[in-house]
């Protein structure tokens, strides 16, 4: 990042360095026009000559520079100096919450209710006027929160008091800094202790994951802690996705309650609007005048939620494990509830692999220091390694990807930086996944194999709760390529070596349909993995160049089809009928027993 001190960018001189956040770099400017000390992010984006990155930069920043709220720090002025994005925002005096609560827990105290409410209350003001302009914040946390006042400081080590404002900054800058850089399809912005289930998933969102967040942070103030700790991010997201809150001790039924619906993991089980959650939480204190100065602001149909809001508090209530069902024929899926936890508990998994890995690609934008991760990883460090019976270790290392075909269904060649893995030496097996389905009472369309033939008719969720119940996950693109080829700086194409026909033995694969894996004995990587070309297309993780939204990579060809190399990529719907009945997989795990 170039050094901005003492230079003018746009109408701005910057005066003083301030920190450096997960997307930007934070200086202390004079505005030279308005003759004002001004906040300027240098976002760490790099737009260069890139007209779309640009003007994508510009239609996001232009729309949260049109929010004007007291409680939401303002944006003056944005554009790019040098390639770099930069934005110009209110200059505020006074620490961010996060400060102030690190500093209270620390001494064992907590911010009084009443002086929670009033937090709360200019938050979900701000929050509510934000999406009647369809902005999203996508990453509430104390640390985007400043605590301000008028005159004077504010003391760490002294309550609040009634004069002190809460406001919200850096609105819109997780979607600015997406816009702004080559972000990879299937990637995620957000910080795991505060991020929503569907956040955590890579779904869709829309308002009610910041009144998630936002009730996290509600948590926080009465806790002196977030719900959901662990060693790792991995089993934060894991939690968020699936575990309910944890009590709070010493809060009421009806304080306790307003925490279980703003955590509740169905977006349409939440608040409707942030303002509802503060109605409540003012009741909930014995606050009721208060109360009805919000609800006269909230919408009509919004109004008439509270009335019977504490008749009968719902409890916390703990995933229920499906009662067993026998089954007679083989089906496909995971349509009973254990399997979906499944589902999820490697999707939340997904999200953070590739910073353990340290996977290399040239879509790679921001580095953020809250988190920007994709959507595969390993299983939960809480889960039972799996065994390395039938599994292939690959050392960790530099790994050449891609090739320079230059046609659609390849990527440029690329190095990729890979920590040591181990992947299943077979695809997994119609046998392997009749198992699975028994012991989990899975079911769905009829499951395509017979005996150790490759299973398929597999999409690609079923395949990661099948790698999930083996306390495994699916390899990423990177990983199954590299146990395809090799290491080296110009790494074999086929598994095999150069030549697509191996001396001929190619014409011995079948054409017409599957063949028992590892039968071929010549099929086989320099790594020792059986079947990377032809039999069925393999499902993978985590891609390594970009992928259209919503969908995912199938590899190494399969039957009836001529020898494809290793390094073409197919790019499909991850439920596509075509695809799926010719699709297959094999597992991949970090460790193993």
């Amino acid at each position: 990042m170039p050094d901005w001190l003492g230079k003018t960018i746009g109408k701005v001189r910057i005066d003083k360095y301030l920190a450096h956040g997960g997307m930007a770099e934070v200086y202390l400017g004079t505005h030279l026009t308005l003759d004002r000390p001004v906040a300027v992010k240098v976002l760490h984006s790099y737009i260069e000559e890139n007209q779309d990155l640009l003007a994508r930069f510009h239609r996001e920043a232009r729309v949260v520079a049109g929010l004007r709220h007291p409680n939401i720090v303002q944006i003056y002025d944005f554009d790019a100096v040098d390639g770099h994005p930069y934005i110009v925002m209110e200059y505020l005096k006074g620490p961010t919450l996060a400060s102030y609560l690190r500093e209270l827990h620390g001494r064992n105290e907590r911010i009084q209710p009443h002086q929670v409410a009033r937090l709360l209350k200019a938050l979900t003001a701000s929050l509510d006027y934000a999406h009647e302009q369809g902005v999203i914040h996508r990453d509430i946390k104390p640390g985007n929160i400043l605590l301000h006042k008028k005159a004077g400081e504010i003391p760490l080590d002294q309550p609040l008091t009634n004069d002190v404002e809460a406001i919200l900054t850096d609105f819109g800058l997780v979607r600015i800094a997406n816009s702004a850089s080559q972000t990879a399809s299937g990637m995620v912005s957000g910080t795991p202790a505060y991020m929503s289930p569907e956040q955590a998933r890579g779904d869709s969102i829309d308002h009610r994951t910041d009144i998630y967040s936002l009730g996290i942070v509600l948590y926080e103030m009465l806790a002196g802690r977030v719900p959901f700790e662990a060693d790792s991010s991995l089993t934060v997201i894991y939690k968020q996705i699936n575990d309910p809150p944890p009590p709070i001790t010493g809060i009421s039924p009806a304080v306790q309650q307003v925490i279980n619906q703003a955590l509740t993991k169905k977006p349409e089980d939440r608040y409707p609007t942030s303002r509802n959650m503060a109605v409540d939480f003012y009741l909930a204190i014995g606050m009721n005048r208060e109360a009805e100065t919000i609800i006269g602001a909230l919408p009509e149909e919004a109004k008439s939620i509270h009335s019977k809001m504490y008749e009968s508090p719902p409890p916390v209530v703990a995933a229920q494990a499906p009662k067993p069902a026998a089954r007679k024929t083989v089906l496909i899926g995971v349509g009973v509830f254990v399997v979906l936890g499944l589902i999820t508990l490697l999707i939340g998994a997904f999200f953070i692999f590739s910073r353990f890995t340290g996977a290399v690609s040239p879509l790679d934008g921001a580095t953020p220091g809250n988190i920007e991760t994709p959507v595969t990883g390993p299983a939960s460090e809480t889960t039972q390694l799996p065994s390395a019976e039938g599994m292939v270790e690959i050392p960790s290392g530099t790994y050449v990807v891609g090739s320079s075909a230059g046609d659609d269904y390849h990527s440029a060649p690329r190095e990729v930086s890979l920590g040591g893995f181990w992947i299943d030496k077979y695809q997994t097996t119609y046998d392997e996944y009749v198992q699975f389905l028994t012991a989990t009472n899975g079911q769905s369309q009829e499951i395509l194999g017979d005996g150790n033939r490759p299973v398929r008719g597999v999409t690609w969720d079923q395949a990661l709760a099948y790698c999930a119940w083996m306390n495994k996950r699916l390899p990423t693109e990177a990983e199954w390529e590299a146990a395809g080829r090799g290491s080296g700086s110009n790494p074999q194409l086929y598994p095999w070596g150069e030549d697509p026909t191996a001396g001929g033995k190619v014409i011995d694969l079948p054409s017409q349909d599957t063949y028992e894996v590892g039968s071929m004995p010549f099929n086989q990587s320099p790594f020792g993995v059986y079947d990377l070309a032809s039999n069925v297309w393999e499902w993978v993780g985590e891609p390594y160049a970009e992928v259209p939204a919503g969908s995912k990579i199938l590899r190494g060809g399969r039957f009836g089809l001529p020898i494809l190399d290793l390094a073409y990529r197919l790019s499909v719907l991850p439920d596509d009928e075509r695809y799926v009945k010719f699709a297959g997989f094999r597992c991949a795990s970090d460790q193993v027993k």
